[in-house]
């Protein structure tokens, strides 16, 4: 029998998922859609099939679910979590997991108490370049790490919000710290600095801050930086370097490069990240088999915690924060 699946948020993100879930007839049947904004869920219910919603709770209540995709902005995550946790549904969540880690780990326990399967939408994670990157640094002594993410400034209402984003460091960059996290190691400290530079930015209003840099130290001694900024326009880019002993690889974008004392060489990523988280969760629901999940809820929160101790020391004017004290 196919996973019966409902989708709760039905903007941006929700209709890359939807038309990967919608590629897998036999093994997904897409039964509901709640937004918001009823018109949006309708939308994808006239084009997927299924009945729309506009409340959460009268999706739950109304449908026989097995698993949700989770795609809504930072600060509405919380209830919708935890009720699917109470009904043993099982959740595909975007990125990032909460806007603070009260509310994550009020979920955290709530998932660890009913068992269900979770998967953070960590999309790297999945892309066969960063997957090879991995293996090549896993047995290398890394010394410094450097992540950016560079862009212009998205035009969600909700995103140029900061009290409802998280600003940039939790909403988009959480990609590169996560990527950090996943080739290098747990980070121990950071120090961060954030500003508002710019001005005039065309669309809804904005109150994040559209420059930011991070310093952090890992817990293998490692160090390293991540900076971010949203002030760009017709222009972007993201990656990470890795620099170890004798050793360096970068990904930047789709392309993985690295040089060392055996040679050099390049990876372009065949695979598409989206598709391989969905197909990883579904496959976990079918066969009870995790190890395909390179992103469960426990981890990601690991990730949102850096992104919030760097929001921590900014606000502190630069303090350096433990991760763990959050």
């Amino acid at each position: 029998m196919p996973v019966r699946m409902g989708i709760i948020g039905t903007g941006g993100i929700a209709n890359h998922h939807l038309g990967i879930l919608a590629a897998m007839p036999d093994r997904v049947a897409l039964v509901a859609y709640c937004d918001p904004v009823r018109e949006r869920a309708q939308n994808a219910a006239d084009q997927f099939g299924g009945k729309a919603y506009s409340d959460a709770a009268a999706m739950y209540d109304a449908e026989e679910l097995d698993a949700v995709g989770v795609f809504v902005p930072p600060i509405a995550h919380g209830a919708i979590e935890t009720m699917a946790c109470e009904r043993g549904i099982h959740m595909l969540i975007e990125k990032p997991c909460a806007l603070d880690m009260t509310t994550g780990r009020t979920i955290e326990q709530a998932v660890r108490e009913s068992g269900v399967i979770t998967a953070i939408a960590y999309k790297y994670r999945w892309d066969r370049h960063v997957r090879q990157a991995r293996e090549m640094l896993r047995s290398r002594r890394i010394g410094l790490v450097h992540g950016w993410f560079w862009c212009g400034m998205p035009g969600a209402p909700w995103w140029r919000k900061d009290a409802e984003s998280g600003g940039q460091i939790v909403e988009q960059t959480t990609h590169i710290v996560d990527m950090a996290r996943y080739l290098v190691g747990e980070v121990a400290e950071v120090q961060a600095w954030f500003r508002r530079i710019g001005e005039g930015y065309e669309g809804p209003p904005s109150d994040v801050d559209d420059v930011g840099t991070v310093n952090l130290i890992f817990e293998n001694g490692a160090l390293g930086n991540i900076s971010n900024t949203c002030m760009l326009t017709h222009w972007g880019s993201s990656g990470l370097r890795v620099m170890a002993q004798g050793f360096t690889l970068e990904v930047n974008g789709n392309r993985l490069s690295w040089a060392g004392a055996d040679g050099s060489g390049e990876l372009e990523n065949d695979e598409d990240g989206y598709a391989g988280e969905d197909d990883a969760f579904i496959h976990a629901i079918e066969t009870g088999d995790r190890s395909r999940i390179y992103s469960d809820y426990a981890d990601g929160l690991r990730s949102l915690a850096v992104s919030l101790a760097a929001r921590r020391s900014a606000c502190e004017g630069g303090s350096v924060v433990r991760v763990s004290d959050l």
